[in-house]
């Protein structure tokens, strides 16, 4: 993102993010209620990961280290 951008355009990007990431996740089993594109900080784009339970984060694990 360019350093430029608004603060609203940075929202959108990590709202956009967040949403990937959330598709992304769900295509491996593994859902992070709290996921979100939060406002930008340091005028850059972010994503708040939030909590998840922990047999989530396990099977999130799981997955990861099958494909690592």
């Amino acid at each position: 993102m360019d350093a430029q951008s608004s603060p609203e355009s940075a929202l959108a990007i990590g709202r956009k993010a967040a949403d990937e990431l959330a598709e992304a996740l769900a295509m491996a089993g593994c859902k992070l209620p709290s996921l979100s594109g939060g406002f930008p900080v340091m005028g850059r784009p972010h994503v708040e990961l939030g909590g998840a339970s922990a047999d989530a984060v396990f099977a999130l694990a799981r997955w990861i280290r099958e494909r690592a």
